[in-house]
């Protein structure tokens, strides 16, 4: 167990500034491990499927990743702030002895005045002394400051191997391992950390099961029909609809307290949302009846000129060179089979309705994007936070929601992202888009990203940090399956990335432990 000498005087936090100089780089790197693994979950599919292109992909996230994290970030920060471990055992009461001029650590304040907050007032000069306060100590800053260590050198070691991992599933055993390091067993929520582990091994089932039911939607209702793109034109306006209702509903219920959504009940929001939803129906159903078919054939004339252009210059068209996983046969009278051998027969989806769900997938990737800033910018945030407020105030679990320095720290850890993302993110997109499914389109990924953008914003609402990487790989699997069982779905790959998924833990922990040991040194 950790002991620190140290005088927890009103101003105390002043002298291990050089602490929060060392968080604020540590956070950075998490984040920059985020942005270059985590974000590539949102566009990945979309770039896969030549929906948008690289850059197109770095401006989009940029903006919806920094809007999320700002508006709905909290949620998860105050989760993971305060969720994991006691925080109580780390209390430390500090009583003024008025015969030496100097503060002594007590086990109690007994009827005294408890000060823990924002701003300690003795802390202004000529202020009179406090006879006694309630700090977090220092050990706390330790702990938090070396899970950033952990979390933030695993997260740049699978980019750099181009694996999909979970930063929250890294932050969380990180923590708990530094805690018990410096406290033991005492004040850990293994009840909470359960039902968090529990949820990430859950999440990519729900996920799957979401985007592969509605993929099986699109298939039943489009592709098997003999004019499919005359029926994606139809049921397009009506799936934008679902889409544009299932992901306001969950941004407006409980929302932002900046926009005051907070105040809005439950009808109030879901009353919005499906005004939204149908205007966007009325919008491309009929405004927009002949913009959609002529932008699709648009895309479908430029993919052809291409194509041509690529096999009158010899180039033959690329191909995967993942050797467990190949294209799915296709049988010759698939337009005719019973309706349930659909449930695993491979349907072909032609290039011009593919072309329609295109602006469908710029959409859902757009909210996908949203929900990833909401959820998992606060993995970096909240130790930062906690580390932040404790510098400022001595004391690190105050009300963080109304503070606008927490939307400055979740600002700081969003441009990090985008920085991450844009360095790195190319090499966990080839991953998503070409290694782990034989066809990556526009329908199946607008599918993938709903099943994905579904289950994580109703995790936000519930404050559960779950990782939205587990959801998007889940949905991968699943909706590649849906499509044609096994064959165009890479096994090896996806067993490879649930290695790294069991390493993420038990990794972090012992680069965390092994960080504050290094870091105590100094103290």
């Amino acid at each position: 167990m950790l002991h620190i000498l140290l005088q927890y005087a009103p101003n105390w936090t002043h002298e291990i500034s050089w602490l929060v100089i060392v968080a604020f780089v540590f956070a950075f790197f998490v984040s920059y491990g985020m942005g270059a693994n985590d974000s590539c979950n949102d566009w990945g599919p979309a770039v896969g499927a030549g929906t948008v292109k690289l850059w197109q992909a770095y401006v989009l996230s940029a903006i919806l990743n920094v809007l999320g994290a700002v508006l709905l970030g909290y949620k998860v920060v105050e989760t993971l702030r305060t969720g994991i471990v006691e925080f109580e055992i780390f209390d430390v009461y500090a009583q003024y002895n008025h015969s030496t001029n100097h503060y002594d650590t007590v086990d109690h304040c007994g009827n005294a005045t408890l000060v823990g907050g924002w701003k300690a007032p003795d802390i202004l000069p000529g202020a009179p002394p406090l006879e006694c306060a309630k700090y977090t100590s220092i050990d706390f800053m330790l702990t938090q400051t070396a899970s950033l260590a952990g979390v933030a050198s695993f997260m740049i070691l699978s980019s750099c191997y181009k694996i999909p991992v979970s930063a929250t599933h890294a932050i969380v055993g990180a923590s708990v391992a530094t805690s018990f390091y410096i406290r033991g067993n005492v004040g850990i929520k293994w009840d909470e950390i359960i039902k968090i582990v529990v949820s990430w091994f859950i999440s990519p089932v729900i996920a799957g099961i979401f985007a592969g039911a509605f993929y099986y939607v699109v298939k039943y209702s489009v592709l098997i029909r003999k004019d499919t793109f005359k029926w994606a034109l139809k049921l397009c306006p009506i799936f934008l609809c679902f889409t544009l209702v299932v992901n306001l509903y969950a941004c407006l219920y409980d929302g932002s307290k900046y926009l005051g959504l907070d105040k809005l009940n439950w009808w109030e929001a879901l009353l919005i949302s499906c005004a939204i939803g149908i205007a966007g129906w009325a919008l491309l159903a009929f405004p927009l009846k002949n913009w959609l078919p002529g932008r699709a054939k648009r895309l479908y004339d430029k993919e052809t000129k291409q194509i041509q252009i690529r096999l009158e210059s010899g180039k033959a068209p690329k191909g995967h060179k993942i050797k467990d996983m190949r294209e799915p046969d296709v049988a010759d009278n698939i337009k005719e089979l019973p309706w349930y051998k659909y449930l695993w027969a491979y349907v072909p989806e032609d290039r011009l309705t593919k072309k329609v769900f295109n602006t469908l997938q710029i959409v859902s990737s757009s909210m996908l994007s949203f929900t990833h800033g909401a959820n998992d910018t606060g993995n970096t945030i909240s130790p930062l936070l906690a580390i932040w407020l404790c510098y400022e105030s001595g004391y690190a679990f105050g009300n963080a929601e109304t503070r606008d320095d927490t939307q400055l720290l979740l600002a700081y850890g969003s441009f990090a992202m985008i920085f991450g993302f844009v360095t790195l993110g190319h090499r966990t997109i080839k991953l998503l888009a070409h290694e782990m499914t034989v066809d990556m389109s526009p329908i199946s990924g607008f599918c993938i990203e709903v099943g994905t953008a579904f289950t994580v914003l109703v995790c936000v609402k519930l404050g559960i940090p779950i990782s939205s990487t587990h959801c998007t790989v889940g949905a991968v699997v699943f909706v590649g399956m849906a499509k044609s069982t096994h064959e165009g779905v890479s096994f090896g790959t996806f067993r490879k990335i649930c290695l790294f998924w069991l390493l993420c833990f038990p990794i972090s922990a012992v680069i965390g432990v092994l960080t504050t040991i290094v870091l105590q040194q100094f103290l």
